[in-house]
């Protein structure tokens, strides 16, 4: 879409960028959003139950599947690269039966533990069973490297769970469980078009002995970095439920809100990654299989390095604009949604807490694609650790709420961008350590450098 270099096509991509790396949460703040609104016009306690659920769903599916999305997508997208992707739907097909059963196992004791009434328990539980298996899909469609797949499913899904959710509502038979289930009707047809994709994007012939438990002992580190990233994202809101906090509900739809702000920086991120980004890092390592000369390595290094600067500086100066108007606009978010005008203090927080937080994503990916997965599991486990702590600390004062996940999100910008820098330094001299010096192939390029 960029090569074409006309503003259609540019448009394209970064829309491409918005379905591929926001469009499921992108969905679900709106419906949040329309819950919250509707619960404020009605007054009705069921209705803002039902937010709860939603919430409750998408943090229990997004933390305990994140291990399993990013091994499959790592483990598709190793294939793809092998040429071998006739050992791809196999292990999907087990892999998106297992989420199936399991979440809906999942999603019921959530909703017990949670204690909601058996109208929403039993909606609830199914639909954290589809969600499950839509991101574990979306993860496999990023593998395959089909940003269409996803942009299809979303496209058709979307309207349906928003009109849904609105109009099932408003029957009297459903009432605000509704919103449950015209939701949940959008999200299963996003799930079967992903599913129906993806598998018409992996040849018909398969490999039906292909197992991808492997990868997991492979890649336990990434596995435990997602865990750590995504349960960092919500640990704050569950420790303001857990400790009782009356304005745990207002704080988790006013995050909701401050997620919708990081939608251009990561649409902006995604595209420069998957263009420049990726045309400076083949080139490097392209030089090294080629038998480059030394000078011609370190000029390629100082270009990607230069690259990687250049991408954070980008996605930074994005989501700083972004971020600038939304506080400045806090005040009338907080009105538009009903809520008290003292929630605009907590909602600016969080804007500028979400803002600094996409940096750290940012540079946590750079590390991903590198392969440094120490440093990325580091990252992750700061903003979990540090989210925790600190919004225990800080966050249950009703006056002060956001604020540790704020100066979390600070903490854990700083730690991603000491760490890439760190290992981007040495990027030359750690590239030939991880050659296998014994080996005839290793020994000739050393030799020839």
């Amino acid at each position: 879409m960029m090569e074409r270099d006309s503003l259609s096509g540019s448009l394209g991509a970064f829309l491409t960028g918005v379905a591929v790396t926001s469009g499921p949460w992108l969905l679900t703040t709106l419906v949040l959003v329309l819950v919250r609104i509707s619960a404020a016009r009605s007054g009705t306690l069921a209705v803002q139950e039902v937010e709860q659920v939603i919430t409750v769903v998408y943090a229990t599916v997004i933390v305990l599947s994140a291990p399993i999305d990013i091994v499959l997508s790592r483990y598709a997208a190793d294939r793809v690269y092998e040429k071998r992707r006739d050992q791809i739907a196999a292990p999907l097909r087990t892999t998106v039966s297992v989420c199936l059963v399991g979440f809906l196992v999942i999603g019921g004791a959530a909703m017990l533990l949670a204690g909601f009434p058996r109208e929403l328990a039993i909606p609830g539980a199914v639909l954290a069973s589809i969600v499950a298996a839509q991101w574990l899909l979306l993860s496999a469609a990023g593998g395959l490297s089909s940003p269409g797949i996803i942009v299809r499913a979303f496209a058709a899904g979307a309207p349906l769970s928003i009109a849904g959710a609105y109009l099932l509502s408003r029957w009297e038979v459903f009432g605000a469980t509704g919103y449950l289930y015209g939701y949940g009707l959008g999200q299963l047809l996003t799930l079967a078009l992903l599913l129906h994709g993806t598998m018409r994007a992996l040849p018909e012939e398969e490999d039906e002995d292909a197992r991808v438990g492997s990868a997991f002992r492979e890649y336990w580190m990434l596995a435990a970095a997602a865990f750590c990233f995504h349960a960092g994202l919500w640990i704050d809101k569950v420790i303001l439920y857990v400790t009782g906090v009356a304005g745990a509900p207002i704080y988790a739809a006013c995050a909701a809100v401050a997620w919708l702000t990081v939608i251009p920086a990561a649409a902006f991120l995604f595209v420069t990654i998957e263009t420049t980004f990726h045309r400076r890092f083949r080139a490097y390592y392209a030089a090294l299989h080629a038998g480059a000369s030394l000078r011609e390595l370190e000029r390629l290094v100082s270009e990607l390095r230069a690259e990687v600067e250049e991408t954070l500086r980008g996605t930074s100066a994005v989501q700083a604009g972004v971020t600038l108007i939304a506080v400045m606009s806090a005040p009338a978010i907080v009105g538009a949604l009903s809520l008290h005008a003292d929630h605009s203090i907590t909602l600016a927080w969080l804007l500028v807490g979400a803002g600094l937080q996409v940096v750290a994503v940012s540079t946590t990916l750079l590390l991903y694609y590198f392969d440094f997965r120490r440093e990325a599991f580091a990252t992750a486990a700061t903003q979990l650790v540090a989210n925790g702590l600190l919004t225990f600390a800080v966050g249950t004062d009703s006056r002060a709420l956001g604020l540790g996940y704020t100066a979390a999100c600070a903490l854990t910008c700083i730690v991603s961008l000491v760490l890439l820098r760190r290992r981007m330094e040495g990027l030359l001299g750690r590239t030939f350590q991880s050659q296998p010096f014994a080996s005839e192939d290793g020994a000739l390029e050393l030799g020839h450098v």
